[in-house]
């Protein structure tokens, strides 16, 4: 017979409405007693705090909705800790757009799952697929550019008027305009669903897409997707006083373009602070960087 009784690590219906009754007393000791203990029951409290979210009794609801939040984000910074990029090429890029979306929803609520962004970037992908068939790299890469920023009308936003919203790729993608780091991830996954294969270069302050070939060639998402000679960016980077010109010009690993795209995140969310978004993300980047 399959005991049905709740071990005693699990909460009764009746301990989760206490506590949630006691979530909005007045008594400060009180309410974060209760806070504490039903964030340890996570999962196991929220159809009641969901339930609770809609009460009559403000207190009560606004405290219960913060912590059905804090739930939430917990939930995703442990899926974030299991993400898997190790790998670079085609078959890399639900894991970095599986990253990329959580990170958007560490940050702000209401953000379209993955597949949805996925199904849109998809259909460019095989369009482009079959327009790159037997095509040199150049072609490919002029085709890239024009269907992301034809039919996707992305561009590159002001840079003294950097905003959260122009570094979250779900963003960026329903207005068209994007800072480097977000511009390159749609490029990364649309070319890599293409059949191309394509890596992250961190330059100082910017971003771009290499595509690999017989000649390798840099791209700018950032402005329209143009060819940048690496002779250029060498250049560049040695006028700025950067003599680690061979490290800039690396190839980065999924992991480390998800990094700087959450760095960037982490610098956006200072100019619109909201609650807790920095140090959430702090601990993403903790668990990318260490594991």
């Amino acid at each position: 017979m399959t005991n049905h009784k709740p071990q005693p690590s699990e909460p009764t219906f009746a301990q989760i409405r206490a506590m949630i009754a006691v979530l909005g007393d007045d008594r400060g000791p009180l309410q974060e007693s209760a806070r504490r203990r039903l964030l340890a029951w996570g999962e196991m409290a929220v159809p009641m705090l969901e339930e609770s979210a809609q009460a009559a009794h403000m207190p009560t609801r606004m405290r219960c909705r913060t912590l059905l939040r804090e739930i939430e984000v917990r939930q995703l910074l442990r899926q974030f800790a299991r993400l898997r990029l190790e790998q670079v090429g085609s078959s890399a890029a639900p894991a970095l757009l599986d990253g990329a979306v959580m990170a958007a929803q560490m940050v702000r609520t209401f953000v379209p799952e993955p597949r949805r962004l996925a199904a849109k970037l998809r259909r460019i992908a095989n369009k482009l697929r079959r327009e790159c068939e037997g095509r040199s790299l150049p072609t490919c890469a002029r085709l890239l550019a024009e269907r992301l920023h034809e039919e996707l009308s992305l561009s590159g936003c002001d840079a003294d008027k950097l905003d959260i919203e122009h570094v979250l790729v779900d963003r960026a993608l329903v207005n068209g305009v994007g800072a480097p780091i977000a511009l390159s991830l749609i490029y990364l996954l649309v070319a890599r669903w293409a059949g191309l294969s394509a890596a992250g270069v961190a330059l100082p302050d910017h971003f771009l897409v290499r595509l690999h070939g017989p000649r390798a060639l840099l791209l700018d998402p950032f402005h329209g997707g143009r060819v940048i000679p690496k002779a250029d960016c060498a250049r560049y980077l040695r006028a700025s006083g950067y003599t680690r010109v061979r490290e800039h010009l690396r190839d980065l690993t999924d992991r480390e373009v998800l990094i700087h795209y959450l760095r960037s995140l982490r610098r956006a969310s200072d100019r619109r602070p909201s609650a807790g978004a920095r140090e959430t993300l702090g601990k993403a980047l903790e668990l990318l960087e260490t594991s």
